[in-house]
């Protein structure tokens, strides 16, 4: 899931950047100095145009928002088990 999702936010960002940089200086300086909620936010501004990023860095960060709490949330029972295992 890190994976997947890590590869959607970069070519999320990668799709909105030239875009931002095109849009004036009052688009870009957000993007480039915030990375992930900058492009977020051009992307959900002027999301007509940008609907396709826009949708890849969400989609990217709710995939790797789930992976980080499952691995948070279900880590130690999972690390648990297989030191029974070990045993």
């Amino acid at each position: 899931m890190v994976s997947v999702g890590g590869a959607l936010l970069l070519v999320g960002y990668v799709g909105t950047l030239p875009a931002a940089l095109s849009f004036g200086w009052r688009s870009w300086v957000p993007v480039l100095l915030v990375p992930v909620a900058g492009p977020v936010w051009f992307s959900v501004r002027h999301w007509k145009e940008f609907s396709r990023p826009g949708k890849q860095l969400i989609i990217g960060l709710m995939l790797v928002a789930a992976a980080l709490a499952l691995l948070y949330g279900a880590g130690p029972y999972f690390v648990d088990r297989m030191a029974t295992g070990v045993k």
